[in-house]
């Protein structure tokens, strides 16, 4: 947990050597179609609990972690939605992780980002609609990218589990940036639907094997989320409902400018990486596009999608908060 540093040269090598084997970078959704496998991988079971030499062993809990070799660490999670149209995303993800990561470790001065990726689905209709792995300092968060199951299921309802990611961060992380430092990690959803209203109890013990009193709103769960996370929802204006207004209002309301809207989705790396840079360096977005290294039509689309983060990088604006 935690240990190692990003290599995108190991990155690269790993996919050649996948590649030469003829083996898929999702394998584990292809096994499931195959019909060789039929459950979360175990580095993504959301149920799975701390080891004993944690503070929070025996809970279901992930945890991001100083240590001697990351003293300052800072936790970004990625989760996103795998239904339908959104399938993929993660892949889009998986071959520009080198673009992700050299820009926040190189142009956000972030010494020791520890990253976790996650997907979500609709707990009404799917069989995996929660997967989660582990912070990880080094490259084997793209091992557990690669892990991901992408059902592309979906109960057609226009609304998706995010709440259980919300839950994840509220009640399932523990990060020394915030516990020892006070500084808040950096939270990120991703889908083109909007969120069912409530994670309920049967959800919470299905997912995190856990026993609740009751059911929780999904305003109540980004609230307190919000208390050690900088939350952000990207839309994909791209998918399947880019002009239903009453998905846009929704998440407006939860979120304020935190709702980014994503005019292409090839390019959610580098929206992702200008964000933690965005708000790492208090810089606009016309400098934020020119130090990712971005021209032209991909400058343009970064560029419109931070813009309105303005005063949120400059910190004029709470949580949540819509102007």
């Amino acid at each position: 947990m935690g240990g190692g540093n990003w290599s995108s040269s190991a990155y690269s090598a790993a996919r050649k050597a996948r590649q030469a084997k003829g083996v898929p970078d999702f394998k584990r959704s292809a096994e499931v179609r195959q019909g060789k496998v039929s459950t979360v991988h175990p580095s993504l079971d959301a149920s799975k609990l701390a080891g004993p030499t944690s503070p929070v062993a025996g809970r279901p809990i992930r945890e991001s972690r100083d240590s001697e070799e990351h003293p300052n660490s800072l936790p970004i999670a990625v989760i996103f939605d795998v239904t339908g149209s959104m399938g993929q995303i993660p892949r889009t993800l998986q071959k520009k992780l080198p673009k992700l990561m050299d820009v926040i470790l190189d142009k956000s001065s972030v010494a020791d980002p520890q990253v976790l990726v996650g997907a979500v689905g609709d707990s009404h209709s799917d069989k995996f609609p929660f997967q989660v792995g582990q912070f990880e300092s080094d490259n084997r968060f793209d091992e557990q990218l690669r892990n991901i199951i992408i059902e592309g299921g979906g109960g057609g309802q226009v609304m998706e589990s995010y709440a259980l990611a919300y839950r994840f961060a509220a009640d399932h992380t523990a990060i020394d940036s915030f516990e020892k430092r006070g500084k808040k990690g950096y939270f990120f959803t991703m889908g083109d639907e909007a969120p069912w209203p409530t994670v309920t109890k049967a959800e919470v013990k299905r997912i995190f094997g856990l026993t609740v009193e009751a059911d929780e709103s999904v305003a109540s769960l980004i609230k307190r989320a919000e208390e050690k996370w900088e939350i952000f929802h990207l839309c994909a204006m791209d998918g399947s409902y880019p002009n239903n207004q009453k998905i846009h209002s929704q998440w407006e309301k939860l979120l304020g400018e935190r709702y980014v809207k994503v005019a292409d989705s090839s390019m959610i790396c580098e929206i992702i990486a200008g964000i933690v840079h965005m708000l790492e360096s208090a810089y606009d977005a016309r400098r934020v596009v020119q130090d990712i290294g971005l021209t032209g039509k991909a400058a343009a689309t970064v560029a419109n999608a931070l813009a309105p983060l303005a005063e949120v990088a400059a910190g004029t604006l709470p949580a949540g908060h819509a102007s």
